[in-house]
């Protein structure tokens, strides 16, 4: 059961993100994924994230996503940024009752923040941790779905990751984005060891 509602709940993430995208206007073309011509440089020390791709679970703090209520952990190689090579996924619940669910994505092969931005893009640019990032709404839960919010982080010139934090439609989306926000610290700060 628990698996299920998981799976539903990143299944309408991810169909919320392909929603948001396609609803942007059209792009330049319809098989590729055309990089932003001005992506931000990164002036922090460049990070290595290849070494999770086979396991990405192992790249995710264990005490942080506690901390965060998100005990259940499954690692995952589904392609979700068409255009980012190599990626993999820690997939992160509350487990049953499912009230939060959230991933952490790392991309081995490209910069994931020139893919999501450009004319039209919903993404608000930010930094993190001194590196170029955006964070990005994807359902504020008004309709009494998740709240959901994704930052998106280049952390080399050819690599970076993502966190996705899906929250309860009663939770402010500001919280969700700042359940992500933290993700994305923490993760960082494992990396830099």
């Amino acid at each position: 059961m628990a698996d299920t509602v998981r799976r539903r709940a990143v299944v309408c993430a991810v169909a919320i993100a392909v929603t948001a995208t396609s609803c942007t206007g059209p792009s330049t073309s319809p098989t590729t994924t055309t990089p932003s011509a001005t992506a931000p440089p990164i002036t922090a020390t460049p990070l290595d994230v290849a070494a999770h791709l086979a396991e990405p679970c192992a790249g995710v703090p264990t005490d942080l996503t506690a901390q965060l209520g998100l005990p259940q952990r499954k690692d995952a190689h589904d392609t979700v940024l068409v255009g980012a090579g190599d990626q993999s996924e820690c997939r992160l619940s509350s487990g049953p009752p499912l009230s939060a669910a959230a991933e952490v994505r790392f991309y081995a092969k490209a910069r994931p923040l020139p893919l999501v931005t450009g004319p039209g893009s919903q993404i608000k640019p930010t930094t993190v941790a001194g590196y170029p990032a955006g964070e990005w709404v994807l359902s504020k839960g008004e309709d009494g779905s998740f709240t959901s919010c994704q930052v998106i982080v280049d952390v080399a010139p050819s690599q970076g990751l993502a966190t996705l934090y899906n929250g309860p439609s009663s939770e402010p989306v500001t919280a969700s984005c700042a359940k992500a926000t933290q993700l994305v610290e923490g993760v960082l700060t494992a990396l830099r060891r």
